[in-house]
Parts: structure tokens; C-alpha cells; sequence
């Protein structure tokens, strides 16, 4: 029986699964094939030839890899990698392009939030991986909304003017637009932000008491922070002030991110970093706590 595992191994290889869930689906298959087995060694076949029978039967290696991938995920392992993989490479390519087309005068709104677009992607197809039912990739789905709110405020001027002319509403972009973890200092902006994701998080888990999904609006706020200092830092780094200027310079964060950026101050990163890491690993206590009660 042998041959069987290492059956089963290679099924099972690079699924992502917990190893509670590879041994149930282990077990599940196994007693499938055993069971074939038996029939066909009643039939006269010798082991070898009942094994090899009842693995032919039951599937191919890469067949049986995307069944057990889609209806744990409800996408295949194939389509998910391939999703995130291209996304992200994309998001190197607009990047790079951004700056090439600067270097002939060209720069607006659309080249500077593609990449955040693009990133997006490639994040949510990965956390994709976290989710177990449909209520989960809905709520995985819910996780940029505050985000996208606020980058809509800040390149497309969207609900600013709602209240009528001369009440601008920035809410979402003075908390989001970049993340809620900008490094300028705004310690009132940024406990407001996480409040909401806090709030957000506690909504999530309600829904899908999925923990991995509920904290991910903290994580995705610290991806949106750390990749917009990154745009900003390479366009500073290859432009002058004069040969580069962003379409939301006028806005209150942005301003005070790339003024930030501007002189290079990394240490104030890494410590929001970590801070960002003390409160996801804070809250995933909590979770654990409320779940055992």
C-alpha cells in the first residue's frame, strides 16, 4: 500500500491545506482506493495490478490536485497562482512604466492607481487561500472597500462634493487614501482609521468567524502604506520636484506622505511596521479568546 501514499502525497502536495484537512481528504481518498483495491484483487488481479487498476481509475495526480483545491477554495491552485503571479507582475510593469512615461511628460491619475489596482489583486487572489466557504471570499471581497474610498476621493474627486458646493466630504481620504498608516505624524488620523478597521474586523468575523480573514484589513491598510512609499520613493529617487508631481499633491495626507517621503524617513516605517504587527498579532488573541468562549 505503498504506492497508495505516495499517491496520495503527490495529491496533496502544494494544495495549501492544514494538515487536519490533508488528513481528512488522506483518509477520505485513501479508503476510496482501498476499497477499489480489494474489488479487483477479488476479481483474480494480483496487488500490484489492483493498485495500479484503482489508481487509474480514480484520477489523475493534477486532476484530483484541482477537485480537492476548488472545493476547498472554491477557485483550483492553478487559477489562484496564476492569478496572483500575473497581477503582480503586472504591477511591477505599470510601475516601471509610470516611470518611463514620466520621463516624456506623461503622468495623471490613471498611471499613478493602477499599480494600487493591480496589487489589490494579486493580494486578495493569495488570501483567496484563508477562505473555506462562500461567506468567506465575500467578506475577503469587503476588505479594500474603505481603501477604495478613499483613493476614489483622492483621484476621482467621488462623494467630495455631495453635501453641495463648498462642503467637501474627505472623510475617506484623509483616513484611507494610502492606508490608515501614513508617516507623518497624524497619530489622531491614524487611531481614527484603525478604529474603523477595528469596527470592519469585528464585522467580518461575526460574519464568517473566519480569524485569518477578519484581520486582514489591518494587514491590507500596511501593504497600502508600505506600497505608496514605495511609488512615491522611486519617482523622488529618478525625478526632481519639478520633473514629477503627483496628481493628489494637494491632498492633506498625501502631502505629508511625500514630504515625509522626501527625506527618506524609513525608521518611522518600519516602527508603524511593527506596530501594525503587534496589533494584528493583539487581535488574533482576541479572536481566540472570544472563540473559546
Amino acid at each position: 500500500m505503498e504506492i497508495i501514499e505516495r499517491y496520495l502525497d503527490q495529491v496533496l502536495r502544494n494544495t495549501f491545506l492544514t494538515k487536519r484537512e490533508k488528513s481528512e481528504w488522506r483518509e477520505e481518498m485513501a479508503a476510496h482506493l482501498h476499497s477499489s483495491t480489494d474489488h479487483y484483487r477479488s476479481q483474480g488481479y494480483s496487488e500490484e495490478q489492483a493498485i495500479e487498476r484503482s489508481i487509474q481509475r480514480f484520477g489523475s495526480i493534477s486532476e484530483l490536485r484541482r477537485t480537492v483545491t476548488k472545493e476547498t477554495y472554491g477557485f483550483n491552485m492553478r487559477t489562484i497562482i496564476g492569478c496572483a503571479l500575473a497581477s503582480f507582475i503586472l504591477f511591477i510593469v505599470t510601475l516601471v512604466g509610470g516611470l518611463a512615461a514620466n520621463q516624456y511628460g506623461v503622468h495623471n491619475r490613471y498611471i499613478e492607481i493602477m499599480p494600487i489596482v493591480l496589487i489589490t489583486v494579486s493580494a486578495l487572489s493569495i488570501c483567496i487561500c484563508l477562505t473555506r466557504k462562500r461567506v468567506d471570499r465575500l467578506c475577503l471581497l469587503s476588505l479594500p472597500l474603505l481603501f477604495a474610498l478613499g483613493y476614489l476621493q483622492a483621484y476621482f474627486q467621488i462623494f467630495v462634493d455631495y453635501w453641495g458646493e463648498g462642503l467637501s466630504f474627505t472623510m475617506f481620504e484623509k483616513l484611507f487614501f494610502s492606508g490608515s498608516y501614513d508617516i507623518s505624524g497624524r497619530v489622531e488620523v491614524m487611531l481614527i482609521g484603525d478604529l474603523f478597521l477595528f469596527t470592519q474586523t469585528l464585522i467580518i468575523f461575526a460574519i464568517s468567524k473566519n480569524r485569518y480573514i477578519s484581520i486582514l484589513p489591518f494587514v491590507f491598510s500596511t501593504m497600502y502604506t508600505l506600497v505608496h512609499m514605495m511609488m512615491f520613493t522611486l519617482y523622488y529617487t529618478f525625478f526632481t520636484s519639478e520633473q514629477f508631481s503627483s496628481s493628489v499633491t494637494q491632498g492633506c495626507i498625501s502631502a505629508c506622505i511625500i514630504d515625509a517621503l522626501g527625506e527618506m524617513e524609513w525608521e518611522k516605517a518600519v516602527e508603524l511596521s511593527l506596530i501594525v504587527a503587534y496589533m494584528a498579532a493583539f487581535l488574533d488573541l482576541c479572536i481566540d479568546k472570544t472563540r473559546e468562549l
